[in-house]
């Protein structure tokens, strides 16, 4: 009498041994694999791993999260950039006009337009040497007389060339009238300089409410912890808040370099 345990045994013999003889077939036995260096293709790190936050937390000159608010000119230092402006442009602090405008000529309003710009660039120049990133538009607040008198000299410059009056010609508005505008609206790249410097004011406000957070968090976490925060694991709670953090820093960092281009291009 044929046991049942010898009949099962029988038949997973067969069945086991007919997967290894040559008839049998697997599309998982016919993978091509290629062995590449780690160097040359790591293998993906998990989240949780102790892996070092690149530029550390939140890391930019200036900005280093626990190291307090963003740095800038205070408003007199800001004022005496400006006294230093009108010193070198010999222009009056009282009131910001060459004493000769209304007889200037299309290329002598040129030529003082060009000085003004100078002037204005240095003042942007200075500030990003100082503090890596361009001025926002609160922070050249100081110098809008100077704004001011180059949008004067650039309305007056469009309005010798439309009219096409003589050299000598008078082409200034009243003294004491406001900034002029061409047809109510001020040049196009004027008006993308002013979307971008509100776009930038934008971004940086935003940074700051996010940033908030972070120093929150990184003071809780060292007091707790006994040590500056230091891998991606250490920040799982926040790190919806640490990307934006990153990706508002990025999108901040495009909009000047657009701002920059354009007031070289203006």
């Amino acid at each position: 009498m044929v046991l049942v345990e010898d009949l099962l045994t029988d038949s997973l013999s067969a069945c086991v041994g007919s997967w290894f003889e040559t008839p049998f077939t697997h599309p998982f036995l016919e993978l091509k694999t290629v062995s590449v260096a780690d160097a040359v293709r790591p293998i993906p790190k998990r989240w949780v791993d102790d892996i070092e936050i690149d530029e550390g937390f939140g890391a930019e000159e200036g900005d280093l999260l626990g190291e307090g608010p963003v740095r800038s000119w205070s408003m007199d230092e800001g004022k005496q950039r400006l006294r230093d402006s009108l010193a070198r442009l010999n222009l009056p602090e009282d009131r910001v006009s060459h004493a000769n405008l209304p007889k200037m000529n299309r290329h002598e309003l040129a030529s003082e337009k060009r000085r003004v710009k100078q002037e204005l660039k240095r003042y942007d120049a200075d500030f990003r040497k100082q503090f890596s990133r361009l001025p926002t538009h609160s922070e050249k607040e100081p110098m809008r007389p100077l704004y001011v008198y180059y949008r004067r000299l650039k309305t007056m410059i469009a309005q010798a060339e439309t009219s096409k009056l003589g050299p000598r010609e008078s082409v200034t508005t009243g003294p004491d009238e406001e900034t002029p505008r061409q047809g109510g609206r001020r040049p196009n790249v004027e008006d993308q300089i002013a979307a971008l410097e509100a776009r930038i004011d934008s971004l940086q406000t935003e940074k700051g409410s996010v940033r908030v957070k972070l120093q929150a968090f990184q003071e809780k976490f060292v007091s707790e912890n006994n040590r500056k925060i230091r891998f991606h694991k250490d920040i799982l709670p926040i790190e919806r808040e640490y990307r934006m953090y990153k990706n508002l820093k990025e999108e901040i960092q495009k909009a000047e370099t657009q701002l920059r281009d354009l007031r070289e291009d203006a």
